[in-house]
């Protein structure tokens, strides 16, 4: 099996041009933290990558016991035969994913196994399925505030209207978007110039935005999903994660999965937790299993209303791995039972701060590894060297 990390997944299916080229900041996400799929790769898959890894990277590795190895074009002229009939497994699927995999099959005379595209796809990776499935979960588990519903709409004019009329802050998110890009809070009252230019633009990608309610948030968590290909819809487990002021993701915390869902229900109960799990299993079996086979991470949320914390158990749906789905498998393959941890998505502008950063770390955190996992220490899950921005690792303190 061959992984591939194209985090620009939403975007790329609204798009849906085989010829969608990312921006420049995504891309380089792409290209900095390539290997992240190593991480939840099975021995012997491996990833594909633009660069060969570097030799030192490797063999800090070798502690570890990581039988996953890098792949780049130059290695499917040398080594064809090797590569032949190999599955492609992205991040997530896309049109331009797909093509970029064609060509490579055109390329090198391969025979490249690629996930294939389905027009379902538009929907149920977008947030108007992510509505959707909400709107099931109310129907279904009692206890949520209906309030939470988001509604879509596809003129400024109806915007001001709602903010006007409102009595508390609002969001407005983009219905193709991730990792906190496409959001935007709003103030009660009339919309600022800066405000209606930002929507403007929303809506002249999008057609339509949604909005929602803006809640009192205490703990983001996900639940993810496997989607086999038999047409059955497995649990994997639970995340719990960090967010910055807008809503992109810093961190998740690695921990097993008892001390992860004692986290979750010091604020809701395990009943109301257990039961969001099997209906919305139910939901994605309805919805997502007919067609598509992979990983779905379903993000939520505790916000405080009054003097009640309360379940968002749905905020949105991805239809692809997800840092929460890194962190479960991270833990799983690579974390010593007795340790806990964190997995950080860090960015610098100056390049020069990654790598002063990361000899830092090694310096104050040297990594301690017992029996092939991380005891403690630092951690760089892919391969620091100039010119980078952003960076992905593990840390534990001793």
């Amino acid at each position: 099996m061959i992984h591939y990390f194209n985090p620009d997944h939403e975007t790329a299916i609204l798009n849906a041009s085989k010829h969608y080229q990312p921006p420049e900041h995504v891309f380089k996400i792409q290209t900095d933290l390539a290997f992240l799929p190593a991480w939840y790769a099975s021995e012997g898959d491996f990833v594909f990558m633009e660069n060969q890894l570097p030799y030192d990277f490797i063999e800090s590795l070798e502690s570890l016991n990581l039988c996953v190895k890098s792949v780049n074009q130059g290695d499917f002229s040398d080594n064809r035969k090797m590569f032949q009939d190999s599955t492609i497994e992205p991040w997530g699927i896309s049109p331009q994913c797909i093509h970029f995999f064609e060509k490579l099959n055109l390329q090198w005379n391969l025979s490249l196994v690629i996930p294939p595209w389905k027009e379902e796809y538009h929907f149920l990776g977008s947030r108007f399925a992510s509505r959707q499935l909400l709107a099931g979960l109310l129907d279904r588990i009692s206890g949520i505030e209906k309030e939470i519903l988001p509604h879509f709409v596809s003129d400024i004019e109806t915007i001001e209207q709602i903010t006007v009329q409102s009595q508390e802050p609002l969001l407005i998110k983009s219905p193709y978007s991730s990792s906190g890009r496409g959001l935007l809070r709003l103030a009660p009252g009339k919309l600022a110039k800066s405000e209606k230019q930002i929507i403007s633009g929303m809506l002249k990608k999008q057609k339509q935005v949604s909005i929602e309610k803006l809640l009192d948030k205490h703990l983001d968590f996900s639940m993810q999903f496997e989607c086999t290909a038999n047409g059955g819809t497995n649990f994997i487990g639970y995340s719990i994660f960090k967010t910055n002021d807008k809503g992109a993701y810093q961190k998740s915390l690695l921990d097993n999965q008892g001390n992860l869902e004692k986290q979750i229900t010091k604020y809701i109960s395990k009943d109301l937790l257990f039961q969001t799990r099997k209906v919305i299993a139910e939901k994605i079996q309805e919805m997502y299993a007919p067609f598509y086979s992979g990983i779905i991470g379903i993000d939520m949320l505790i916000y405080k209303a009054g003097d009640l914390f309360r379940l968002h158990p749905c905020v949105e749906i991805n239809m692809r791995k997800t840092m929460g789905y890194l962190a479960v498998r991270l833990t799983e393959k690579h974390l010593h039972p007795d340790s806990q941890g964190e997995l950080i998505i860090d960015y610098n502008p100056d390049p020069q701060t990654v790598i002063h950063k990361h000899k830092n770390l090694q310096l104050h955190y040297p990594l301690i590894v017992e029996k092939g996992l991380i005891r403690s220490g630092y951690l760089s899950l892919c391969p620091v060297a100039e010119l980078m921005k952003y960076m992905a690792y593990v840390i534990r303190s001793p």
